[in-house]
């Protein structure tokens, strides 16, 4: 009897004193962030927001958009570890409202633990994401997506998936204070190519990082460095890396200067699919403004997706555009060899005299 009741308190003492993974239901789950800071869920509650249970009952999304009408852009935001989308959602709302953004606050994290099986996986939340985004006529390139601390770690593989999948929603990503580690499977996949050459092409990058972060090669500034060169490395534009002198891990939000700064960079984009006719157009176009570098005119357009291409003999030059992001591509000895970006197919239409699909 003694032995019973000594393995019954410790079993006790387990389950009281010690971090166990969650069996998560959306609505236990919605009990438990408004237990944990009731402020901030009656927030997104009193701002009217909608809060939906998953589709697999596992977690939920907080979506929130102006009364004004359509949105000029959006934000989804991916909480820090141990953390609610309520709290992203109570931080984020007054900035976006003035900016008249809508955001979508996605709880990724099922409510206890901290393996790997206690959130969900880029591969897991990025449909959740998309559903909801294609559900509210989001149009491609009108999307900011954030992440902090272990949100940011996931931020990487979230976006090129986005792109990858050829919906392109996303048209920056804001990575705060969590870097991208090269033993993380998702980003071994990036790295391997199984997302696509250069996954992270026309997307525009923030980083942030505080110098008093006490994590500084995961979550510091030696890590958001090395993230900034990985993402480039891969396509990546970085607009800025904000290094804040003063800022702790959770130095971003507290300094509005920090997320006025960020969002300011925020330039949404709406994406102008390309059909094979108006690619074509631009070739043709392209042969006569600049027959130095596509030469001899008239040849046949060729397809490999997510590419509609010519290859000019003459010059060694191939010209493409692109249906993942609708950017015209160029390659060979007038690039060095190096696949070029010419910037969005919508930008050239007016010079070419070409007509939007």
């Amino acid at each position: 009897m003694m032995r019973f009741a000594r393995r019954l308190l410790s079993a006790l003492v387990t389950i009281l004193c010690c971090p166990v993974a969650a069996l998560a239901d959306s609505t236990s789950l919605l009990s438990q962030a408004n237990a944990a800071n009731p402020t901030r869920y009656q927030f997104a509650v009193n701002n009217n927001a909608e809060i939906r249970n998953t589709s697999d009952n596992k977690a939920f999304t907080i979506w929130w958009q102006p009364s004004t009408g359509t949105p000029a852009g959006v934000l989804v935001t991916l909480h820090g570890h141990g953390s609610y989308a309520s709290d992203e959602f109570y931080l984020w709302q007054p900035y976006l409202q003035a900016k008249g953004y809508a955001i979508l606050a996605l709880q990724w994290w099922f409510g206890g633990g901290e393996t790997v099986a206690d959130y969900y996986q880029p591969h897991e939340m990025y449909p959740i994401i998309a559903s909801l985004l294609k559900e509210k006529g989001v149009q491609p390139g009108t999307v900011l997506l954030h992440g902090y601390s272990r949100g940011s770690a996931n931020s990487y593989a979230v976006t090129a998936l986005d792109t990858s999948s050829g919906n392109r929603y996303i048209n920056m990503t804001l990575s705060n204070a969590g870097g991208a580690a090269a033993d993380f499977p998702p980003n071994q996949q990036i790295a391997a190519g199984a997302l696509g050459v250069s996954p992270f092409s026309g997307i525009q990058w923030v980083m942030y990082c505080g110098e008093l972060d006490p994590d500084p090669t995961i979550n510091g500034c030696p890590a958001m460095t090395a993230a900034k060169s990985w993402v480039t490395q891969y396509g990546a534009t970085v607009k800025l890396l904000i290094d804040d002198p003063n800022g702790g891990h959770g130095g971003f939000m507290p300094s509005s200067s920090n997320v006025t700064t960020a969002l300011n960079q925020f330039v949404p984009s709406p994406r102008t699919p390309t059909d094979t006719s108006t690619a074509d157009c631009l070739f043709n176009w392209a042969e006569k403004a600049f027959a130095q570098y596509f030469a001899p005119a008239g040849s046949a357009s060729q397809n490999s997706t997510p590419y509609r291409y010519r290859y000019y003999a003459g010059t060694g030059n191939y010209l493409a555009s692109n249906a993942a992001d609708n950017h015209i591509w160029a390659l060979g000895t007038a690039t060095g060899g190096q696949l070029l970006d010419l910037g969005p197919a919508a930008g050239f239409l007016g010079s070419a005299g070409c007509s939007a699909p």
